[in-house]
């Protein structure tokens, strides 16, 4: 899709400053030396913490984050001297897919000098795309320590620390892991009645239950949604992630009625600030979150239009589309809903 020569998809243990695990596509002979001689060489790391979820950035864009010096500071490095320029590499979309306290989700595609130049097309191509592979990241990180002892899909979700459950279309539960039977006995967080999921948290349960449906249903139009769902009442902050398996083999589904996984983990160090936790529960897509986080600074559409350099149409389009997601009908409610979701997660003093 993209024309490539490489692909690379990691997440990164920030604290040893090492590989949890790493997937890459293309030619053995440019990966090899990338991998083992120059992959800690790039200069472009302190560029992550200011990149989007889901937005996909070139080489210039990445200039632009790191300021003065940038673009001097990787034509100099030996990397671009002794492996980008002989190997007649030119540019990449660079996407950061995880963002926690110790790691990082990224996905680079390397294009080639004799390519045209990327398009903002091409741009919002591969950002549709994203939310699929972050969710893949997102449920294989939590995967891989076991996934290197054990083989099958359910030895694997039995093993997980991780409170995972496997639902039918319905939300009725056809499969819980250990850590999952113990949270359906605390009914606290998530609960089962005559054998259906349901989270204590309305807009969560909401939520899930939409994403299930959609990912059975056509699980290409997920996008974002079903990633990082927000519980409330959790003991500490916690999140969902729905994996459709409709589409898996069935070794991979424990049961052919299987609809989806959810995967219940830690959220992180604190609270979901309101703005991701509103992308988080009603899917928006990058575009949409960056405009409801204009409304929820109380900014008019205009001045919203101004402030992104689209035409006030544009606005008034992603707007309709966040009223629809959010089922509010203007601005007004839509800052009153921002208001409920500050914090989104939070500690109660009877949890």
């Amino acid at each position: 899709m993209a024309d490539a020569r490489l692909a690379m998809m990691a997440v990164l243990d920030t604290v040893a400053a090492t590989p949890r695990f790493s997937v890459a596509w293309g030619e053995e002979a440019l990966l090899t030396p990338l991998m083992h001689d120059y992959a800690a060489e790039v200069p472009f790391y302190s560029a992550l913490p200011m990149m989007e979820i889901d937005v996909p950035f070139t080489v210039d864009m990445i200039y632009a984050l790191q300021g003065a010096g940038a673009r001097e500071t990787w034509l100099d490095s030996r990397i671009t001297r002794e492996w980008v320029v002989p190997n007649n590499l030119d540019d990449f979309f660079w996407l950061v897919l995880m963002r926690q306290p110790t790691r990082t989700g990224t996905f680079v595609i390397i294009t080639d000098r004799d390519r045209h130049q990327i398009t903002r097309a091409e741009l919002d191509a591969v950002s549709l795309l994203s939310p699929h592979v972050r969710r893949a990241v997102t449920i294989g990180d939590m995967f891989e320590e076991e996934r290197r002892t054990a083989g099958l899909f359910r030895a694997v979700v039995d093993a997980l620390s991780h409170p995972v459950l496997i639902v039918d279309r319905a939300m009725r539960i056809l499969f819980a892991n250990p850590a999952a039977e113990q949270m359906l006995a605390d009914r606290g967080t998530v609960s089962s009645t005559h054998g259906q999921l349901s989270f204590s948290y309305a807009e969560a349960d909401a939520a899930v239950s939409r994403a299930v449906a959609l990912g059975e249903h056509n699980e290409f139009a997920l996008g974002a949604a079903g990633i990082n769902v927000p519980l409330l009442r959790a003991r500490a902050p916690a999140v969902a992630h729905v994996m459709p398996l409709a589409r898996r083999d069935i070794r991979a589904r424990i049961t052919n009625q299987a609809a989806a996984a959810i995967f219940i983990a830690e959220a992180g160090c604190g609270p979901i600030p309101a703005l991701d936790a509103l992308a988080a529960l009603f899917g928006l897509t990058a575009a949409e979150r960056r405009v409801a986080g204009h409304v929820a600074m109380g900014r008019s559409r205009a001045e919203i239009a101004q402030a992104s350099g689209v035409s006030d149409g544009t606005v008034k389009s992603q707007l309709a589309a966040i009223f629809d997601k959010t089922g509010t009908g203007d601005q007004r409610e839509l800052q009153g809903l921002f208001r409920e979701l500050s914090p989104p997660v939070r500690q109660s003093p009877t949890s």
